[in-house]
């Protein structure tokens, strides 16, 4: 998100106000890394349709017919989607900790101390 600004303020010294709505939605509408979902997807359960996905709908002539549902199957259906997203996001993030920790402790190094031994850099007060 710093990123996207300090590029937006570079771009357009003069007028970057007037894009960070659309800023905002490209953030919201990119899937994450660690959870493998876009944040939209992840607050309402179901993929956004921005412009791109709108336009090629309207090129490629792609007609969806609407799904007419009762709100009590749209709940239940809702439901559904939001609990077998949480359970993939629940594994995305356990692969993405591991893959994270890794790294972190790439140059760690296991060190046993015995009792009354002072560590390296230890203060003592």
């Amino acid at each position: 998100m710093k990123l996207m600004l300090k590029r937006l303020c570079a771009e357009r010294p003069r007028d970057w106000d007037k894009y960070l709505g659309p800023a905002l939605f490209a953030y919201r509408e990119v899937p994450q890394e660690s959870v493998l979902f876009s944040p939209f997807e992840l607050v309402y359960g179901w993929p956004v349709r921005g412009p791109m996905t709108i336009l090629k709908e309207l090129w490629t002539r792609e007609i969806t017919d609407p799904e007419v549902r009762s709100t009590y199957e749209y709940v239940i259906n809702l439901r559904e989607r939001l609990e077998s997203t949480c359970e993939l996001v629940k594994q995305n993030l356990e692969k993405a900790s591991r893959k994270q920790s890794r790294i972190y402790n790439r140059k760690s190094r296991s060190r046993k101390m015995k009792v009354g031994q002072k560590g390296i850099g230890a203060t003592t007060y």
